[in-house]
């Protein structure tokens, strides 16, 4: 049976085969993953005594296949007829026994289902294919967002709320897109007992993290002003309060991407009317952007939203959203190093006047395109 993913499984699991012999969920999206195997073992382990037929393993022990064979051909004293088996962390041990995987497969245990979770599953291997043949196989990757809204529509619903499509996105743009992260907000919003039932984007913004963009706010314009020490103190607050470093991303990336939206305007705008004044240019590209002036802020003040754009610069303006994408490469997987310190590192290139290409000034790495 083709690949599945996470959310299609999750959607329809009465598509695919209840009982397969060898169930493998492979990828990086942790929260996903763990949602497919919990839908996977209720479907299985369905009597009050469930968890006497259920066993796991982690695949970097030591655990033979002769072992698991047994464990496998052996029917449970109680709760049910069934034995369901998991390895968590099994790339190893798929690795070392792949060939014995492939045989099993062609005469496996009548009581025993195995669930291989591995990060990474070639498709060209024989024993992708073998369960592609005659077992099941979940994608846990990250989703796009045609797929992502609806499914987090289907959460509130259970959570019991309505979420319209321009909350989904509201919510996107405050604590970004990993979905364990959206659905935990998804639930706490519904139990604040929308109006009508009903979370909208107003309600969104009305109850999500408003200190916290607030306090993104403050970190962007510290570091924009130059004031680096300032910026990473406001960070430690945020991580402090218990805020994952992916949703301080996203929080920053909605400060960044308006300044990346007025420097484009600002360039477009200049072309057109080059001898318009860039004080004027400056005023408009704001309020293009929707970055508006704080009341009774003083001209200046170094943290302005015009001297920020003065200081941003034509050069570093127009790199911001790469500079976005490469930091969210990294806290994704892209660079093995501390999520703290990849925002720490943009707050760096935010806060220095001179951006060189191709390069972070903390570590040198090269900026991907």
């Amino acid at each position: 049976m083709p690949t599945a993913t996470t959310l299609e499984y999750l959607a329809g699991p009465e598509n695919f085969p209840e009982r397969p012999p060898v169930a493998v969920i492979f990828g990086d999206e942790a929260f996903l993953r763990a949602e497919a195997f919990k839908l996977f073992r209720r479907r299985i382990l369905t009597d009050e005594d469930a968890e006497f037929s259920y066993s796991e393993h982690d695949g970097g022990s030591d655990l033979r296949f002769a072992d698991l064979m047994l464990e496998l051909s052996s029917p449970p004293i109680f709760g049910g007829d069934v034995r369901l088996v998991r390895i968590t962390d099994a790339d190893r041990f798929v690795s070392a026994y792949k060939e014995e995987l492939v045989d099993y497969l062609n005469a496996p245990s009548k009581v025993g289902v195995l669930v291989l979770q591995v990060k990474t599953f070639l498709k060209t291997s024989n024993f992708y294919k073998a369960v592609e043949k005659a077992g099941l196989l979940v994608e846990a990757a990250q989703p796009d967002r045609r797929a992502l809204t609806p499914w987090l529509q289907s959460r509130a619903r259970e959570y019991g709320a309505a979420a319209e499509k321009g909350a989904i996105e509201q919510l996107y743009e405050l604590i970004g897109e990993e979905p364990g992260l959206l659905d935990g907000e998804i639930r706490r919003l519904a139990l604040l007992n929308p109006p009508d039932g009903k979370l909208t984007k107003e309600f969104v913004l009305q109850n999500v993290g408003s200190w916290k963009l607030q306090k993104a706010w403050d970190i962007v314009a510290d570091a924009l002003s130059g004031d680096l020490p300032k910026a990473v103190r406001q960070l430690d607050v945020l991580l402090a309060s218990g805020e994952q470093p992916i949703a301080v991303l996203a929080q920053m990336g909605v400060v960044l991407r308006k300044y990346w939206a007025a420097t484009e305007f600002y360039l477009a705008a200049e072309k057109k009317s080059p001898r318009q004044s860039p004080g004027a240019l400056i005023g408009d590209a704001l309020k293009s952007a929707k970055i508006f002036i704080p009341y009774r802020m003083s001209a200046n003040d170094p943290k302005h939203p015009v001297n920020l754009m003065k200081r941003l610069g034509r050069r570093r303006g127009e790199r911001l959203a790469k500079l976005l994408l490469q930091a969210d490469l990294d806290l994704k997987g892209g660079q093995r190093i501390d999520p703290r310190i990849v925002i720490e590192e943009l707050l760096a290139e935010l806060a220095s006047r001179s951006l060189r290409d191709g390069a972070y000034i903390a570590s040198k790495r090269p900026l991907r395109d």
